[in-house]
């Protein structure tokens, strides 16, 4: 064999295992960004499943809860692309798939909501409902919502909002009042007034402002 011959060759080898080692190492990249991706599908997977699930019966409402569906959707179809061979997605999808034609289905009134008066959990739905607004606020931005929609939407969560500050605000006047606190007290029913009355276009706090006016005029006229 000649000496042209031989560098031909080697050269050949050489073209043959630089190709071989950079599709290795791409086949590996890619493997790594798919495990990544699965990871990260997985954990928003998650996270909309506890927005979904981690609200007292009765605050959330239909229109909210499918929208949150619609975002686990997503994730679980993503998920059924990139990892087929997992039967967890396809139950979950399945799963899913029967909790958005249940509330399909159900009457747009919602369950009555009883108020929460325990602290952690209240701040705890005050940073679910942050979350929330976050959400909407992502898919408006990602085009995936009309400005009309996403207005809805988040007033819808911003009247939760207030309802929450409301909770909170009447447990805190009465923890003041059980601890011999009146003018406390009168302190919290005016900022769940103050913000109430930011919210209450449409007059549906308009009671409970009502209610807390007369307590904070009763209070007064106890402390006098």
């Amino acid at each position: 064999m000649s000496t042209t011959a031989i560098i031909i060759a080697v050269l050949a080898c050489v073209f043959v295992l630089v190709a071989v080692t950079f599709t290795l190492q791409q086949i590996e990249k890619n493997n790594r960004e798919k495990s990544a991706l699965i990871a990260t599908l997985k954990a928003q997977t998650r996270n909309f499943q506890y927005l979904l699930e981690g609200f007292p019966e009765g605050l959330l409402g239909r229109d909210l809860k499918l929208l949150v569906c619609q975002c686990i959707d997503e994730s679980l179809e993503q998920l059924l692309r990139l990892d087929r061979k997992n039967p967890q997605h396809m139950q979950l999808h399945r799963q899913l798939q029967e909790k958005i034609n249940q509330l399909q289905t159900q009457d747009a009134e919602q369950t009555p909501y009883q108020p929460l008066n325990n602290p952690a959990q209240i701040q705890e739905v005050q940073k679910l409902l942050t979350s929330l607004f976050n959400v909407v606020q992502r898919l408006y931005q990602n085009k995936r919502l009309t400005a009309e929609q996403a207005s809805s939407y988040s007033r819808q969560v911003q009247r939760l909002t207030t309802r929450i500050a409301l909770d909170s605000n009447l447990a805190a006047a009465q923890q003041a009042l059980q601890g011999g606190k009146p003018k406390l007290a009168v302190h919290h029913y005016g900022v769940a007034i103050n913000k109430m009355g930011k919210d209450n276009a449409d007059g549906q706090f308009t009671a409970q402002i009502d209610a807390c006016q007369q307590r904070i005029v009763d209070l007064e006229k106890v402390a006098a």
